[in-house]
């Protein structure tokens, strides 16, 4: 909980504020400086991704994340990486499912995508996979071009594509062919099939 003390000093370059909070971990009152810094982290396939986080700092110099919004750090994270990445922001995710008139469930199924992980991408709490991003940029273009979503059909499994397959198939081509040979002895002609090869030397 934050007092009602409030004063603003010069750190560096940066005009950041001071605050009194009360820490919950260490259960006391004490004076925070905000302090915002830039920072390289490795996130997902970006290994230097330059992000800009913000903490408080107490008076023995350790910092802490924003008492009344911990996750505010994470959600710059995924801003940056989104932004590095050129993916669709939440906001934009969101705006372009209001556009086409769909509830988040139901953009979900048309999109092949679970509720949840769709709820949490379009609230910052998930960063969305290229397949995921894949579908966002069609139903964007759809938009774009028609005003509606196309229904693509799902994918269908290989496995049961073969199963298929295997089933329709035609066996008269796959029977074993039968070779006639001709022998003559003693003025007799006998016919005979070879029903089986084997190795040997001649």
């Amino acid at each position: 909980m934050m007092s009602s003390t409030m004063t603003w000093i010069l750190s560096g370059r940066y005009l950041t504020m001071k605050k009194t909070f009360f820490n919950p971990e260490t259960e006391t009152t004490g004076e925070y400086i905000e302090v915002w810094q830039y920072e390289i982290m490795s996130i997902k396939d970006v290994e230097d991704l330059l992000v800009r986080t913000h903490y408080w700092q107490d008076t023995d110099g350790e910092l802490w994340l924003d008492f009344n919004d911990p996750n505010e750090n994470f959600r710059n994270i995924f801003t940056a990486y989104r932004t590095r990445k050129g993916y669709l922001q939440p906001h934009q995710i969101k705006a372009l499912r209001h556009q086409l008139g769909l509830s988040v469930r139901e953009f979900a199924r048309r999109l092949g995508l679970s509720y949840a992980k769709l709820s949490q991408i379009e609230n910052n709490k998930r960063i969305q996979t290229l397949s995921q991003e894949i579908s966002f940029r069609k139903a964007q273009q759809d938009y774009q071009q028609q005003g509606f979503l196309t229904d693509y059909p799902a994918p269908q499994d290989p496995g049961a594509l073969l199963t298929q397959a295997l089933a329709a198939r035609t066996t008269e081509n796959l029977k074993s062919r039968h070779q006639l040979y001709v022998t003559r002895e003693l003025g007799q002609t006998n016919y005979f099939e070879i029903g089986k090869l084997s190795g040997g030397m001649a």
